[in-house]
C-alpha cells in the first residue's frame, strides 16, 4: 500500500506514457476512493455474520484484554460505521483491518490458542486493528485520544490494546498489493453471493463459525468453495450507547 505522494511520484516516474498532471492525479485518486467505500459495509457485514456464527459455539476457554465481561449493545455494523464516519479514515483501513485481524488469528492459532472473533471481543478487535491500519496507511490519522472517544474505551485501555495487538501481530504491518487486491476481490465476490442467496430466497449467512481466518470465512462462503465536527461531546448521546467499556 503507498500513499498519494507515493502514487503521485509512481505515475510521475520516467516514462512519459505514465506521466499525469495533479489534476489528474487528483482525479484518479477520488475515483479511487469512490471505489473504496462500499468496502466498508461489505466489512462489517462479513464480520457481524462470522460474529454471529462464532457466538453459538462455545465459549472461548482463554480470554485476551479484547474481551469484554458483557457484549456491548452496539451491533458491529453500526460500530463499523461509527469507526469509518469520525475517524475519516480511508476506506482501505477496513480492508487491511482485517488482514491484520487475520494475521492476529494466525498468530494465536501457530501458538495453539484458541481464539474465536465474537460479541465478546470483535469491537475491540475492529477498533485496534483500523486504527492501526489508519496510522500505518494514512497521510493525516487523528491521536488515540480522539480514537478513544470514537470507539468507546479509556484512553489508556485504548494504548494497551494497541500494543498487544501490535505484538500479537508480530508488528507485521505491510501489506502487499496483490494481496490488498486478493481481499479486496474475495470481499466483493462473497457480498456479491450473499446478494444473489437473497433474491432467490436461499437463506445462508456466508460464514461458518470457525477458529479460521476471515479470508477463509469468505472463501467457503463464496463461489471459491460451492465529517463529523471535532467536538464529540455534542454527541455524547450517541457516545454512550456506542460504549464498549463493559
Amino acid at each position: 500500500m503507498n500513499t498519494a505522494s507515493d502514487l503521485f511520484m509512481m505515475m510521475n516516474g520516467d516514462d512519459d506514457e505514465h506521466k499525469c498532471s495533479m489534476m489528474e492525479f487528483v482525479k484518479r485518486m477520488v475515483k479511487d476512493a469512490d471505489e473504496q467505500k462500499p468496502l466498508v459495509g461489505i466489512v462489517a457485514k462479513l464480520v457481524a455474520k462470522l460474529v454471529d456464527a462464532n457466538d453459538k459455539l462455545p465459549a472461548d476457554r482463554e480470554i485476551t484484554v479484547f474481551h469484554a465481561q458483557k457484549a456491548p449493545a452496539v451491533n458491529v455494523v453500526d460500530y463499523a460505521e461509527r469507526i469509518a464516519k469520525y475517524s475519516s479514515c480511508s476506506s482501505c483501513c477496513f480492508v487491511v483491518g482485517i488482514i491484520y485481524i487475520d494475521r492476529f488469528i494466525e498468530q494465536q492459532k501457530a501458538q495453539n490458542r484458541e481464539f474465536r472473533m465474537n460479541s465478546l471481543n470483535v469491537h475491540r478487535l475492529m477498533l485496534s486493528s483500523i486504527m492501526v491500519a489508519a496510522k500505518f496507511l494514512d497521510d493525516f490519522y487523528y491521536s488515540n485520544e480522539f480514537w478513544a472517544k470514537i470507539g468507546g474505551v479509556p484512553n489508556n485501555e485504548l494504548n494497551t490494546l494497541e500494543l498487544e495487538f501490535l505484538f500479537l501481530t508480530n508488528f507485521d504491518l505491510h501489506v502487499r498489493r496483490e494481496v490488498y487486491d486478493m481481499y479486496r476481490e474475495r470481499l466483493l465476490e462473497w457480498h456479491q453471493q450473499l446478494v444473489s442467496n437473497s433474491y432467490t430466497g436461499r437463506h445462508t449467512t456466508g460464514v461458518d463459525g470457525a477458529r479460521g481466518c476471515l479470508l477463509e470465512a469468505m472463501c467457503r462462503g463464496s463461489s471459491h468453495s460451492d465529517s463529523m465536527g471535532m467536538d464529540l461531546d455534542r454527541d455524547s448521546g450517541k457516545r454512550d450507547e456506542m460504549a464498549v467499556d463493559a
